[in-house]
């Protein structure tokens, strides 16, 4: 009996491994490379400011990145994220609002990971660090335009 229980469980770990070395589906393979700097202040209600840029088929593009928030925010910090875009069929795509609701805390400096998607499936895989003081705990939105 223990050995059937050991070989079902190798059987199962052996299935779940090859399912993730699968290569991706067409639909989420990285499409570009992006990074922003972002500035955020609050009070109750908070904003966020922005630039960044897209590598996108050879080329780089300016980006926008401005924000509003609402909820339990106090104080203000910085950020500088980069990271892989994924299901960027058409340049456009990019454009619009990426919504989130978080919870964050930054004092001094630490290190950030956002996921975020928009209504066209654009997903941003973002890492990167954020200084100064901030607590939050929020719901918003991030749009990005084209420059």
């Amino acid at each position: 009996m223990r050995v059937i229980g050991i070989s079902k469980t190798l059987m199962l770990f052996c299935a779940v491994l090859a399912l993730s070395m699968a290569p991706l589906k067409q639909a989420d393979a990285q499409s570009a490379r992006i990074s922003m700097k972002i500035a955020k202040a609050g009070f109750v209600l908070g904003v966020s400011t922005g630039s960044g840029t897209l590598h996108y088929q050879g080329r780089t593009y300016g980006l926008s990145i401005g924000g509003l928030r609402a909820g339990l925010i106090v104080g203000a910090s910085n950020a500088r994220m980069s990271g892989e875009v994924y299901n960027l069929h058409k340049l456009r795509y990019i454009e619009g609002t990426y919504g989130a609701v978080q919870a964050s805390a930054a004092a001094g400096s630490g290190g950030q990971n956002w996921v975020l998607e928009n209504v066209h499936g654009v997903r941003l895989v973002l890492r990167g660090v954020q200084t100064g003081l901030e607590a939050s705990l929020d719901a918003g939105g991030m749009k990005i335009t084209l420059d």
